[in-house]
């Protein structure tokens, strides 16, 4: 009898699976799971939304923020597939308390991140549907961090989308603690993780801003007016420093977009893709 309803529950997972794979495919997208390795043969999971459009296709690469998950880039690969615009959106190793990819939150710092960013990058130059010289990183809050990192450094990136992106946090390390000796083996930073001192020892002497100033492409931000995390006046800043920037101010948003204020920031982001020539 526990062996039928074991066979029962498999083929009800598989026809699921199934279902939402012609679901999707319907809508015009394909979508599939993915383990990318890393050079410690480490894995990274992610999900590539991949448009109907047959040849190569622009691809963007979602960055979620800390405690996240590749789940804060779906949306988003919804909406831009419509322009036939290929998204992988992915787990940072340990970059929450539970995800799909391999690693500790304990071992994760702004650096693993970097490193798990420039892998996926790498990945996508290698996909056939990928048009290697139409890559577009995109991050929020520290995913934005990270992805403004990654793109002062990749001259192969086309554009990069910063969504109230958290380049603050290595500024606060100094504010919280007097030496790196002051530094407790364990950090509760939200609900969702809790990282060890290599997060911050890391960062400790990381200038951020000058690293970032160093990128010459042309930049878009987005930030809410209303966000308690990341301020407005911290997105002004960034843009300032930026030679080839933009910020757009999302009103009565706080720390992401939903509902209109999702719609707004789309718009932003096709105008953008517009003018970077990612849509013609």
């Amino acid at each position: 009898m526990k062996k039928k309803i074991i066979i029962i529950i498999i083929i009800i997972v598989i026809l699921a699976i199934i279902s939402l794979l012609l679901i999707n495919q319907s809508k015009g997208f394909k979508v599939e799971e993915v383990y990318i390795k890393n050079e410690s043969n480490q894995k990274i999971y992610a999900q590539i939304y991949k448009p109907k459009k047959s040849g190569k296709v622009p691809i963007i690469i979602y960055s979620h923020g800390l405690g996240a998950s590749y789940r804060a880039g779906v949306d988003y690969a919804k909406e831009l597939i419509k322009y036939d615009i290929a998204t992988i959106t992915f787990d940072f190793r340990g970059g929450a308390n539970k995800n799909k990819s391999d690693g500790s939150p304990k071992d994760m710092s702004f650096l693993t991140e970097m490193e798990d960013l420039e892998t996926v990058i790498d990945y996508v130059k290698d996909l056939d549907f990928a048009d290697k010289e139409q890559i577009i990183i995109m991050g929020s809050s520290q995913g934005g961090a990270i992805s403004a990192l990654v793109s002062a450094k990749e001259n192969d990136i086309k554009g990069t989308v910063l969504l109230y992106p958290a380049l603050g946090i290595p500024s606060v390390v100094t504010k919280w603690y007097k030496s790196k000796e002051d530094i407790p083996e364990s950090i509760k930073m939200t609900k969702k993780i809790t990282v060890g001192p290599k997060y911050f020892l890391d960062i400790w002497d990381m200038d951020v801003y000058t690293e970032i100033a160093k990128d010459k492409k042309q930049i878009l931000i987005l930030q809410g007016t209303e966000d308690d995390l990341v301020s407005p006046q911290h997105s002004k800043k960034v843009n300032d420093i930026y030679e080839n920037s933009e910020l757009f101010l999302i009103k009565g948003a706080g720390h992401g977009f939903d509902g209109k204020q999702f719609d707004e920031a789309i718009v932003h982001i096709v105008d953008y893709f517009k003018k970077i020539e990612i849509i013609k």
